[in-house]
């Protein structure tokens, strides 16, 4: 039972920590593109793995800033930010009710 609880808190503690640690990500990845600085907002914004995260690597990738220019990423970016975006906003249905 001790095993458990151990295991249900390290879980639970790890997504906690991962939570604020993702916000830092974004919050010093668009720091770093504010300041042109677009190589290393480009590393932080991969870490993050959000739709504005990858909205920005899009862009990125569109325009040569920081990483090769390359438009098929840049669209391939572009549409899994819109998706993973529509999925986070899609209203949960619970036993056939919204």
């Amino acid at each position: 039972m001790k095993n458990v609880v151990l295991a249900l808190f390290l879980g639970i503690s790890g997504i906690v920590v991962s939570v604020p640690a993702a916000h830092a990500d974004f919050d010093s990845a668009l720091s770093a593109f504010r300041e042109q600085r677009y190589t290393e907002a480009a590393v932080e914004f991969k870490k993050c793995n959000t739709a504005k995260a990858k909205f920005y690597l899009s862009l990125m990738y569109s325009m040569g800033w920081g990483v090769p220019q390359n438009k098929e990423e840049s669209v391939a970016l572009m549409r899994s930010a819109k998706q993973q975006e529509l999925a986070e906003t899609q209203p949960v249905q619970v036993a056939g009710r919204q």
